[in-house]
């Protein structure tokens, strides 16, 4: 029996970037909340921008906000990890300012930037998220779970740059959507995450589901029998999932959803 659903949000319950959901996918989630299954919200957006994609659903989801390093259930926060000590988030703020590319860094529900260019901020607001600019991050005082680092053709080919090599020895690294390859702390990720709400929860692993497109979702897919992940990933993520699902903007896991709910009301 499915006891839980978890999945990751661009590209694979909804198209890249989608600020309001369609009201068929709020109606199959409210169905299994209504017949006991945990949702959870598995992405790398902040909470700011989660808890605002099903406000009437708001108190009966879980969220895995930041890739995993912050998870509330509804309101109520039940772990927030920060990214690192200040030394090694300032070498990944150093870094990400030798780029000279667009960058964000989430706090636990907000996020904040350095950068002045008012497209990159509509562009992360458009999707929910309070983003805040700031002359010098660091300076904030504020816990810092999560830094994205836009690639604007693509983070999956760069996932090998040799510059990111020592990165890797210090941050869980992982290409995230379109254009963005996130940080998070070493060990920190979305399938560290749901190993918690599965230990937490008491939840086995053939009795939850998991749904991904990209490489920040590989390690919440990996360990899960009953895996989905889309047509359109990379094959790094195809070859540790069971299973593959259409691209949302044709209803791939929504279909699947609504089956689920149909099979389960059915033994009701």
């Amino acid at each position: 029996m499915i006891k839980m659903i978890v999945t990751d949000i661009d590209g694979t319950l909804l198209p890249e970037a989608t600020p309001v959901p369609p009201a068929e996918v709020t109606e199959v989630i409210g169905r299994l909340l209504n017949l006991g299954v945990r949702v959870v919200l598995a992405s790398g957006r902040p909470y700011s921008s989660l808890r605002n994609l099903f406000p009437e659903l708001r108190e009966k989801l879980t969220y895995l906000c930041s890739n995993g390093s912050v998870v509330m259930e509804g309101e109520k926060p039940l772990e927030a990890v920060s990214i690192g000590s200040p030394q090694e988030i300032s070498l990944a703020l150093n870094f990400a300012r030798s780029r000279d590319e667009a960058w964000h860094i989430d706090s636990w529900a907000k996020a904040y930037t350095e950068c002045a260019d008012p497209a990159y901020l509509d562009m992360i607001r458009g999707v929910g998220v309070e983003i805040e600019r700031a002359d010098d991050v660091e300076a904030l005082g504020v816990p810092l779970t999560k830094l994205s680092i836009v690639y604007p053709d693509g983070p999956d080919a760069h996932y090998n740059d040799l510059d990111l090599d020592p990165f890797k020895e210090i941050f869980s690294v992982a290409p995230a959507g379109l254009v963005f390859m996130d940080f998070n702390k070493r060990g920190v990720n979305k399938g560290s995450a749901v190993k918690k709400l599965c230990d937490t929860f008491g939840i086995g692993p053939d009795e939850y589901m998991v749904f991904g497109d990209a490489m920040n979702d590989l390690t919440m897919l990996e360990p899960a029998q009953n895996s989905w992940c889309s047509e359109r990933s990379v094959p790094a993520v195809k070859a540790v999932c069971a299973h593959t699902f259409a691209p949302p903007e044709e209803g791939g896991v929504l279909k699947i959803l609504h089956a689920l709910v149909e099979q389960m009301s059915g033994s009701h």
